[in-house]
């Protein structure tokens, strides 16, 4: 017992469990890490009261780059960039999330769409939701804007697969900032569709909106660990380099992959990282 005792304290030093920080940091990114980040953000004040930290939600790719430019220490992603894109950062992944379709309640007449559908929705090639099984009504696009990485994500998914990197999304849309901002369009637009993290959807769903199977596979915590789903995506916290032990950043990334923080994930409404 003594030397597992030993062994839980060296661990606990090391990822600066004992460790009192202080002093100010700004973090800043995704606006669908935002919800873990922001209680997790405050759980952490608690057990450092000398620390304060704020974290702007400005979206991914705004994250990235204050990041990179200093602005920020660290940066939350719902993208997932390559080598060239982080220039030297590092991603550290905390949490899976999946995208939800959402459309208007009254004007669609569609429960269920096929990806190949959805990619030439939003490629612009399908236009009226009667070319999808539905209504003779006109399909109102919601996108998120460039900075979003929601917006990468649903591209690589769903467009990507089907058009390749050198086809943009349709002109033809109403640009929004974030989750909220779609759910709003979308419920107050007839004929419209958005896509949302999984976390925002249910609030949809209240407030009359409806969350479309994606070839007849519903976003749920089972569909999306298992790959059922195809709109699923890992969510990240991103350092300048590698977090360096002993770092406020390394020690705010532990503990949300502590089974605290993945309490936090969980209550946020995304889905645990798989025990290892």
């Amino acid at each position: 017992m003594k030397k597992i005792a030993i062994a839980l304290i060296a661990l606990m030093a090391a990822t600066g469990a004992f460790a009192q920080y202080s002093g100010a940091y700004t973090f800043g990114g995704s606006t669908t890490v935002a919800p873990i980040v922001y209680p997790a953000i405050e759980q952490f004040q608690k057990a450092h009261p000398g620390v304060k930290i704020s974290y702007e939600a400005v979206g991914s790719g705004a994250g990235l780059k204050g990041l990179l430019s200093g602005q920020f220490t660290l940066s939350g992603s719902s993208a997932e960039y390559d080598d060239a894109a982080l220039k030297g950062a590092v991603a550290t992944r905390i949490a899976l999330d999946g995208l939800s379709v959402i459309v208007n309640k009254k004007d669609t007449g569609v429960k269920n769409i096929s990806m190949e559908d959805l990619a030439k929705i939003y490629h612009g090639d399908i236009t009226n939701w009667k070319q999808v099984g539905g209504k003779d009504k006109p399909i109102v696009v919601v996108n998120r804007d460039e900075s979003s990485g929601t917006y990468a994500s649903f591209w690589e998914l769903v467009c990507q697969k089907y058009f390749g990197k050198a086809v943009a999304y349709t002109k033809n849309a109403i640009v929004t900032k974030e989750n909220g901002e779609v759910a709003i369009k979308v419920l107050s637009t007839p004929g419209a569709i958005g896509y949302v993290g999984m976390a925002f959807a249910q609030e949809v769903i209240k407030a009359g909106g409806v969350e479309l199977s994606i070839d007849k596979v519903m976003p749920t915590t089972p569909n999306v660990v298992s790959g059922k789903y195809p709109l699923a995506r890992p969510l990240f916290l991103i350092t300048k380099s590698a977090p360096v032990a002993g770092s406020l950043e390394r020690a705010f990334i532990d503990y949300v992959l502590s089974p605290e923080g993945q309490a936090i994930v969980k209550s946020a409404d995304y889905i645990q990282l798989p025990r290892q």
